[in-house]
Parts: structure tokens; sequence; C-alpha cells
């Protein structure tokens, strides 16, 4: 038996009509399922709590509608609540909420209502009903944010899905939603501006950290202030031009919304304004970027993963829109409403509330499309800011995530759990975003902490310097999950130094805490061990063991050659793992002047000069690499940069010492 579907929808259709029928007769509806002298079997299993199976939740519906026709409502939504599964009771209980409505009576529907989102709070279909109920019930503003429930479940289905997938996994919820808003950013790009806000309180350390790394990805920023210009202007990171906020929305209204309420209505109401008549982002001064703003729609908004419930679906710490929007139009004359005729002064009444119900609940398929999911800039929720100042993995996992383009801090929430963003420990997320952000030099700080000759002195004496580069490369990818590979793992094995550190590999995994690291030398570096690294024993000059080394590790985002440094051994790397390299990684070959005494040349040329030549003519041409693995570096790479050996420069005079290739995207 299954009487899951006909009798709750019958129950359903009638409930709308309950005079059109007799008591009998509705009865005999209930009935119609049940095979001769089953009643009361099923009466006794209900009563026995014997309902265990799908066959029999059907019974439990029967209980729950004969009650109802007997007028015994509480016993109706008692046998309701007895279902499977409690999404089994929320929506037997909607059903018989929305039939104790049809018969006029509030209080027990909307008792049935509370229960069922209470059991099942994901349900669209139940939070339509439900504010249907509420409406009826003269419960307006209640009614409203219960049809926003629904818009944002429908809408968004991902914020639904992550209550039950692991915390870890919520990212890959969102894989499909508006993919065409990714970032798309291109080297040299104008960058556009980006609109900030501060008053009424010391500019603190969160707050430079959040407009130096605004600066630091190209964008122009203006920071807007009520306070004295000149005396917040000397406070600000270079390159933040401080504004007087009076000249777009005036001090009175900015005075009014700070009397009835707090800075952080006030300053949802101002972004409205601002981006209203200048057009570009606005941004939060508690977001740190970690990528440019590059995004394919003119109006962009975000998402946060928890504050459903309160209709906090959108967040306004980042929007994107063009000058003149009527959007940003719309929700500033809505939000000075809600201000001043409304006198609804709560946080969020003119901020996530109003911005939520008016992305969602106008069905508008062009709004729609142009809202982020929360991984881009909400990936760690205002409920975790703990996350921030742990020393644990936890953290840095949620951002691992190629769409993180920045870091939303949720700076209040640190005030109100008394924590302080000076004190964070340095292999803390928030410590590493300072460094990120703030330390030009850090990757080459980390490569003197290890000792590498990738940095301005090693030993003592001068070194390559190269990663004054790799910084400027590498940080957009620097929180990514990418996979990195470099060749040659220690220095000084031509001088007969002994083989017995892996500096590079150290500096990686401290640069790039979500990559996996991969290794690959010639002498024996199986002793080292990490979670995220693996190594292997590989010869340059072995064509067979490069092949068994691509197989065995791509696709890679970043390939870095630091071997023999013989250039018949560049050619050959380059020809094999360049097909590895994944479309727009990079491959780095290193010192580009230094032939090892030991190994022939056999007539190849200087890497260098081939990529000289190709910067001309387009074309790589090698005696070393096959026919097919020259032209498919011909055809697909798209830039080549060369930079120099500061060693090299100074010692020898010579220039461009250090070779990037970046593939096509």
């Amino acid at each position: 038996m299954n009487y899951h579907d006909g009798t709750l929808a019958r129950a359903d259709d009638i409930s709308g009509q309950p005079s059109s029928l007799t008591r009998d007769e509705y009865y005999q509806i209930c009935l119609r399922h049940l095979k001769s002298g089953e009643l009361d079997q099923a009466v006794a299993r209900c009563r026995e709590g014997l309902a265990a199976d799908e066959n029999h939740a059907g019974l439990l519906h029967l209980m729950a509608g004969v009650s109802l026709l007997n007028g015994n409502y509480d016993a109706a939504i008692h046998w309701a609540g007895r279902a499977l599964t409690n999404e089994m009771k929320a929506t037997y209980l909607a059903t018989f909420g929305t039939a104790l409505q049809g018969k006029g009576l509030q209080e027990p529907a909307l008792e049935a209502f509370q229960r069922a989102v209470e059991l099942d709070p994901v349900d669209p279909s139940i939070w339509e009903n439900y504010g249907h109920v509420l409406n009826r019930a003269g419960h307006v503003n209640q009614a409203g944010l219960c049809f926003l429930i629904a818009r944002a479940y429908q809408q968004l289905p991902f914020l639904a899905e992550c209550r039950s997938a692991p915390r870890n996994g919520w990212n890959a919820l969102i894989e499909q939603f508006n993919p065409h808003l990714r970032s798309r950013s291109a080297p040299g790009e104008a960058r556009d501006l980006i609109h900030c806000f501060w008053s009424l309180a010391p500019l603190g350390e969160m707050s430079r950290l959040s407009l130096q790394s605004m600066v630091r990805q190209g964008h122009p920023v203006k920071l807007y202030t009520y306070d004295n210009v000149a005396a917040v202007q000397a406070l600000v990171p270079p390159g933040v031009v401080v504004v007087d906020a009076g000249n777009v929305v005036p001090a009175s209204i900015y005075q009014h919304a700070v009397v009835n309420s707090e800075i952080r209505y006030f300053s949802d109401i101002f972004r409205y304004a601002v981006l209203h008549e200048f057009g570009g982002w606005w941004l939060d001064t508690d977001v740190v970027l970690v990528k440019p703003l590059n995004f394919g729609s003119e109006h962009v908004f975000s998402t946060q993963w928890s504050g459903v419930e309160n209709g906090h679906v959108c967040a306004g710490d980042v929007m994107r829109a063009p000058k003149g929007s009527l959007h940003m139009a719309n929700l500033y004359a809505l939000s000075l409403q809600r201000l001043f005729s409304e006198k609804r002064v709560e946080y969020g009444a003119v901020g996530p509330l109003l911005l939520s119900e008016y992305l969602l609940a106008a069905g508008d398929e062009e709004l729609r499309s142009s809202i982020l999911p929360p991984t881009t800039f909400n990936a760690i929720d205002w409920h975790e800011v703990d996350l921030f100042a742990s020393e644990s993995r936890a953290g840095f996992e949620l951002l691992s995530d190629p769409r993180v383009t920045g870091v939303h801090l949720w700076g209040k929430m640190w005030a109100d759990r008394g924590m302080r963003f000076e004190a964070v420990p340095e292999q803390s997320v928030a410590g590493y975003l300072k460094k990120l952000v703030i330390e030009p030099n850090w990757l080459t700080q980390l490569a003197a902490k290890f000792d590498s000759d990738k940095g301005a002195i090693c030993n003592g004496q001068a070194a390559h310097h190269y990663t004054r580069i790799y910084h400027e490369l590498f940080r957009s990818k620097a929180l990514e999950p990418i996979r990195i590979l470099e060749i040659g793992l220690s220095r000084g094995r031509v001088e007969g130094w002994p083989q017995d550190q892996v500096p590079s590999l150290q500096m990686w995994l401290d640069y790039f805490p979500n990559a996996e690291v991969v290794g690959a030398d010639i002498e024996d570096f199986s002793w080292f061990s990490h979670p995220r690294v693996r190594i292997h024993r590989v010869d340059q000059g072995d064509r067979t063991m490069l092949a068994e080394l691509a197989s065995k590790e791509s696709p890679l985002d970043i390939i870095i050659d630091d071997g023999s440094h013989a250039s018949v051994h560049q050619h050959l790397t380059l020809g094999v793992l360049f097909p590895s390299l994944k479309p727009g990684g990079l491959f780095v070959i290193e010192d580009l002047d230094w032939q090892p005494p030991e190994i022939p040349s056999n007539g190849a040329p200087l890497v260098k000069d081939v990529l000289n030549a190709m910067k001309v003519s387009g074309v790589f041409t090698s005696n070393v690499m096959t026919e097919a693995e020259a032209k498919l570096i011909s055809d697909e790479v798209d830039e080549i940069l060369l930079n120099d050996s500061f060693r090299e420069l100074m010692s020898r005079g010579k220039l461009g010492g250090l070779g990037v290739l970046k593939r096509k995207a």
C-alpha cells in the first residue's frame, strides 16, 4: 500500500472548498485507497507507532485526515507529524495547514506551518504557502519574508543543499551557478574605480589592509567620509583618494541614520547613491582583494552562505553598477523610504534584506544572472570568523577555489567576539593575507628563510632575486588549489654540496597554502615528506623519464625548470612537459646564462636565444625537440617574458636570465 501521493493531493485539492462536500463524502475520500478491512489494522498500527516504512506513511496521513474531518485539529497535526522523515512530516503539516486555513481556522493553520518550516526549513513550496496563510491572517511583513525565503531557495538552490553537505564541500555545489560571471582578468587591463566608505572611528589595520589590497590589484580607490578629509587622507595607503561624502549624500541624512540606527545602516544607503552617481564597484572596507575585479556583467551582486531565515541572502559587501543605474536609483529611493517613512531602522532593513527582496522577489532573470555565488567573496561565512585567526587548515581549505576573488573578513563580528586583528598568528589566514598584501617582498623573505638562491641573498651573497618576479606572476593564484612542479630541488650539486635541503619546495608550501607541490631531481629526495608534496627521481636528459613524469603529474599550473641548466636539457624538458601545462599556465626556465661544463651541449642553441628569436618570429626552433613539440610551443605560447637574474647581471653583465612562457588560456 502506498497512499503518499493520492490522498495528500486530494486533501489539498478539496481544502479550498470544504462546504461543497459533506462530512461523509470527505471521509470516503480519505478511505478510498484502503482495501476492505484494513482500517482497523491501520488505526492499530498508527496508535502503536508501527508505521515504520514508506508503505505505512499513508496510514499516518489517513489518521490525520480522519482527525481533521472530526474537527480534532490537534490530533490532525499530531498524526501528520508522525511521518517517516522530517520532509514528509513537513509536507503533511503544510497540507493540513492549508486545509485549516480554508476552513477559516487561522491559529491552527499558523501552528501547522510553524511546525512544518521547523522540520523542513528549505522547501520553497512550504514557505510560499506559509506566506499566503500569513498574508490572509494580516501578517503582511512576515508573509513577505516567507515569500523571500521561498524565492531564495528556488533561485539559489545551493543554499538549501549546503545545509546538509559537508562544510568543505559547499563550494562544489555552486559550480554551475552563473559561470559567466567568473573573473576574466587580463594583464594591463584598466581597472574600474572602487568606492568605499569610512566614518566615525579611527581607520584600523583591517581597513588599511583592505584598501591596500584594492590598490595592489590595480584599481583606483576612493574612500568617502564625513570626517576631516585631510586627516583621513593621512591615514590611508598610497593610491587611495579620500573624498567628502557630503557631496554624494547630504550630511543631514547621514546624521539622521546614525542617530536612529548605526553606521552600517547608513553605509548601506550610501553605496546605492554613489554607484548610481558614478558607477564602478562598491567594496566594504573589510574585503581583501586577492584578484582584480573583472566580471562579465554591468551589474554584479554578492551572496552569503547563511542568513536566509532573516532574508539576508544577498550581501552588499561587493557590488558593481554602471553610472546612472536604474536599479541603484530604485534601491536608494527604497532605502530612504524605509528610513524616513517606514522607520524601519533595524540592521539589514536597507542592506541585505532590501537588496535580497529587490534581486529575488521580482523574478527578473537579468538581475538573477548578475548574482555571484558566496564563494567569490564570502567563502568563509560571517559566523566562522574564528577561522581567520586559527592556525588550522580549515580556513585555507574554504578559500581553496579558483573563484575566490576577495575575502570578506566580517569586521563587525571580530569586534562582537572580542577578537583583535592586530594579534592574529602569522600562520593563520588573516596573518597570511597580511603578508600577501602588505609585504611586497614577502616571497623574497620566504626565500631567505629557507636559504633559496631564488631570493635576493643566499649564503650571504647576492642571489638571482627571481622572487621579485614570481611574487607578481603568482600572487593572483596564491590561494588557489594549483599544481606546481619544480625540477631541481637543492643547490650546489656540481660543486659537491650535500643534497640535504629542499629550500624551494618549503618556500612554495608556505606561499601556496592550498597547492600540490611536485618535485623532481636526479638525486634521491624521498626522505622529504609532506602531505602536499610528491617527489620523483628523474634525469632531465632522459626523455622516457620525463615522459613518465608528465603522464603521472599532468595537468600542471606552473612548471619551473631549475635543474641542470644545460640548454640541451632545457630544450628536452620544455618539449616533453609543455603539453602538461594547463591553459593559461606558466612554464619558467631559470638560469638561462649558465651552462654546466660537464654536460655536452650536443649543438643545442641557448634557450634564451631561441626565446628572443621567437618573440620576433613567433616560431620556436629546436634541434632537440620533435617537430610536433616545437610546433605546439609555437602555436600555444601566448606571451614570453625575459627577466634578469641579479646574480648574472651584477657578476657578468648578462640580461634576461629568467624565461617565462605563458600558455594560451
